[in-house]
């Protein structure tokens, strides 16, 4: 089963609507997955348990694991573009 991190700031607000916005997502597509939270700071020590990131905003530094901004996913802009990369990840 594939495992998604998702990343903000302080781990906590911005995350947690991600994550509700991607569990009615990935729920609305029959896809189950387990989803981790944390800060930015934090993503170090979840990358070898995650196939891939989506964080709330850019981050400045490449790591082992894809990532993806899903920012969309609060603004609403470009989030079936965002959609269909998790999609593609989840199913690679």
């Amino acid at each position: 089963m594939k495992t998604i991190l998702v990343a903000c700031g302080s781990g906590i607000a911005t995350s947690t609507a991600i994550v509700a916005s991607l569990n009615e997502f990935l729920s609305e597509q029959g896809i189950d997955c387990n989803i981790e939270q944390c800060s930015i700071l934090e993503i170090e020590e979840h990358e070898d348990r995650c196939d891939f990131i989506v964080c709330s905003s850019k981050l400045n530094k490449e790591y082992s694991i894809p990532s993806i901004n899903g920012i969309s996913f609060l603004t609403g802009v470009g989030e079936e573009e965002t959609k269909e990369q998790i999609l593609k990840l989840l199913k690679g």
